[in-house]
């Protein structure tokens, strides 16, 4: 009996091995024809990763069936290579030397898994170091330094993405494969992501609405997974101090994984007080209001953020599962939820004190990624569940609201409930690569507090699209694709007292019921005629469905300072794009130019008005409306290398909106800018290296501004950094010092919520981090 079952045993696991297929290879120099040691190469599918040895040799089983294969390795340019393992395969890639950082990126997860010079859009990837976001005063912030990025913010704490010069719903923001959402359409409401997760960010310019939904009709943004991690333990510390508000950020990740299971979390901290400009006084409607001691009173904030995940690796699926928690405090400067009085704004008190106005948010997050093959090829799965909880505190006595007890401080509440499901399904067939997919997503907000802005409104939106691939010939790559959306909304109607008069009851906002229907369509080329040079042409015509916050708002908005109105009648915004893209590189040279053209027909906008608000302290009157709008410009990005040590860069950006029906420019739009970055990397030994690196960041003066929107003068910054590491056996340290603003440069930022009271941005700022790896 116990040798049959020995016999039964053995036999089961022959047929489990005979179920795989052994993939084995090497990777050499294509120049000189050595092997490249400490490679990386990642099944995109299965998740699975494995290096090379000394030899540059690798080998891993997977289940029969097509896969995408990854390969990475320090100071060559990335490759990507389509695996059919029907049987035991072996391999040989041959991967080009380069001292360019941008050469080694791939594309993970676009219109399918392909590199950047076979994709017809114009895509950024972004690698930050463990715990390098928080370097930033928020994620957006980390963003600028790549061109046609920027961010839009309110103070320190507060931003959100700008891509291209557009930005809230027209910017799609997912984290780990879930559609952000934490009330976008809000200028003053920043991202709820935790600055030090991210490790890689993929950053879509230009239209994305095909596979990712009507929001991305100007870009997307996205935080990708952290690869699974190795076995056994491992984990990081990053802390980071700020001289300008005396901020304060710890961070602790660890990980766990015993074979094809892990186990990982991340708790960060934050706290900052009231930050410094380099003004004493400032000028809003022709008075002169005081900064004492060059501090902005109120702005002081703090962040709490958590994360835990789990993750199951099998031969035919892999499981991802997360649960987040974010939860934000943050001052607002008190004359940006009103009229500034110098009694108010000039007693600043406590540095460290969150006193009113104020924002809290809380946001949770759920989210379940399952991958599994079907036949020869994989279904992928998001499923997730967003609570995003904000108040906006003040008091009511400040807005005119006397008849409230004074010390009832819930000016707004808004509690959003997202509900989302995402499944995509690759193939390939006669060398084309298809792909098929899903979105759905419901939405239930309500309200609370004195104040009012938006009513309670349920919101669902579902999506279906189909993508193609194919080459016409080794040069010559294309693709195309259609969308088609169906959007419902229903919010209810809205009675409230007038401010002054208890007993009167007006309606804020009708009950309104809208259907939306619109489809996408895009087609694209990419020609590469040698390893030199990529050309890309990527056409698309793309739609944007209105969010309640366009259709039926109706108050003070007082993180932006003004009063908004919705349009109940509004049409889903319909543009037509075109994305140009052509490169040029060498070993140590890098140049990329990719002007865009957008018309939209009817481009849906917040427009001032030439009045204020009939509302106590509620600034500028602002009105959604639609015109049609041609919103175009460009980026040119140079890299070089003279030495492979010496890296030098210039990231020139540029846009240009016209409203065809008024003759002026659109509002919001940022001026011309440039970056210019130097940065030397010196290697002591095989396990020291240190930096220094500078910056200078000039922006012309933006003088093309809507009616009613003030202009803002053009100002030069100089950054500098210096930076140093080491390994140790299974420790490595990374020590960071970098100053921002170094000559304390006095100036106005027109993508700033604080512009409207001619607030200077942040001084001088001089930036320490340290980070262990463990």
């Amino acid at each position: 009996m116990r040798r049959s079952l020995i016999l039964f045993v053995c036999a089961l696991f022959g047929l489990v091995l005979k179920a795989q297929v052994q993939v084995s290879g090497q990777l050499l120099d294509a120049q000189t024809g050595e092997a490249i040691a400490y490679a990386l190469i990642e099944v995109h599918e299965s998740g699975q990763q494995t290096g090379t040895d000394e030899h540059g040799e690798f080998r891993f089983r997977v289940k029969p069936g097509n896969y995408h294969l990854h390969i990475e390795a320090v100071g060559y340019e990335a490759t990507d290579y389509d695996l059919v393992a029907q049987e035991d395969t072996t391999l040989v890639f041959r991967l080009k030397p380069t001292f360019l950082e941008l050469q080694e990126v791939l594309v993970e997860d676009s219109y399918s898994k392909t590199q950047q010079r076979k994709s017809s859009l114009s895509i950024e990837k972004v690698k930050l170091e463990d715990g390098e976001g928080g370097i930033g005063s928020s994620l957006a912030e980390v963003l600028k330094k790549s061109p046609g990025l920027n961010a839009y913010n309110t103070g320190v704490g507060i931003a959100k993405p700008v891509i291209r010069g557009f930005t809230g719903t027209r910017v799609a923001v997912f984290d780990q494969g879930i559609k952000q959402e934490g009330q976008q359409w809000g200028m003053d409401h920043g991202l709820e992501i935790d600055p030090f997760n991210p490790q890689t960010i993929e950053i879509i310019k230009g239209p994305g609405a095909l596979q990712y939904g009507s929001d991305a009709i100007s870009g997307v943004m996205k935080v990708l997974p952290a690869p699974f991690p190795g076995e056994g333990y491992s984990g990081s510390y990053t802390g980071i101090y700020k001289s300008n508000n005396n901020s304060r950020g710890h961070s602790l990740q660890t990980a766990y994984r015993h074979k094809n299971q892990f186990i990982s979390g991340r708790a960060s901290y934050q706290q900052y007080e009231d930050y410094r400009v380099p003004a004493e006084e400032f000028v809003y409607n022709s008075f002169v209001l005081p900064v004492t001691d060059n501090t902005l009173k109120n702005t002081a904030g703090k962040l709490l953020s958590g994360r835990l995940n789990y993750g199951l690796l099998k031969p035919g699926f892999n499981l991802r599962v997360m649960l987040s928690q974010y939860r934000q405090k943050v001052g607002l400067y008190p004359g940006a939820t009103g009229i500034p009085r110098a009694y108010d704004v000039g007693n600043i008190g406590q540095v460290s004190d969150i006193g009113l106005p104020n924002q809290e948010i809380s946001h949770t997050k759920a989210y379940a990624k399952l991958n599994f093959k079907i036949g020869n090829n994989w279904l992928v799965t998001d499923l997730g569940f967003q609570q995003n909880i904000r108040r906006e505190n003040s008091r009511p006595h400040a807005h005119g609201f006397q008849e409230i007890d004074d010390n009832n401080t819930l000016a707004l509440g808004l509690d959003l409930n997202t509900y989302s499901l995402n499944a995509k399904y690759s193939w390939r067939a006669h060398e084309f690569r298809f792909n098929v997919g899903t979105n759905h997503q419901f939405q239930q907000n309500r309200r609370s507090g004195w104040e009012y802005l938006l009513p309670d409104f349920d919101r669902y939106n579902g999506g279906l699209f189909a993508l193609v691939e194919g080459e016409l010939d080794p040069t010559w790559n294309w693709n195309a694709g259609a969308r088609v959306d169906y959007a419902h909304m229903e919010s209810s109607q809205h009675l409230q007292p007038w401010f002054n008069d208890p007993d009167s009851l007006v309606e804020r906002s009708p009950f309104l019921q809208r259907d939306f229907f619109n489809y996408a369509l895009a087609f694209g080329l990419a020609h590469n005629p040698n390893e030199v040079w990529n050309l890309k042409l990527n056409l698309a015509r793309s739609f944007r469905i209105p969010v309640p916050a366009e259709l039926v708002s109706n108050g003070i908005h007082h993180g932006t300072f003004r009063h908004e109105i919705g349009t109940p009648n509004l049409d889903s915004e319909v543009g037509y794009q075109a994305d140009l893209g052509l490169s040029f590189t060498q070993k140590a040279l890098y140049l990329k130019l990719t002007p865009f053209f957008n018309y939209f027909e009817n481009f849906l906008y917040l427009r001032p008005a030439a009045t204020f608000s009939p509302l106590p302290d509620a600034g500028q009157l602002y009105r959604y409306t639609q015109a049609e709008a041609i919103h175009t410009g460009a980026e040119f990005f140079v890299e070089y290398h003279p030495i492979q040590a010496l890296h030098l860069s210039t990231a020139l950006e540029y846009v240009h909106s016209y409203n065809i029906e008024t003759g002026l420019p659109l509002p919001f739009t940022p001026p011309l800018s440039n970056l210019l970055g130097a940065e030397y990397i010196g290697k002591i030994n095989q396990k020291q290296s240190w930096s220094i690196g500078g910056e200078y960041r000039w922006a012309a003066a933006q003088n093309r501004t809507d009616r009613n929107e003030a202009d803002t003068p053009g100002y030069h910054l100089l950054h500098g950094s210096l930076g140093y590491k080491r390994i140790f056996n299974k420790l490595s340290l990374r020590i960071g010092l970098r100053v921002e603003n170094a000559f304390d440069t006095p100036y106005l930022q027109h993508l700033s919520r604080y512009r409207i009271l001619n607030l200077p941005e942040q001084g001088r700022n001089i930036i320490i981090s340290l980070n262990l790896k463990f």
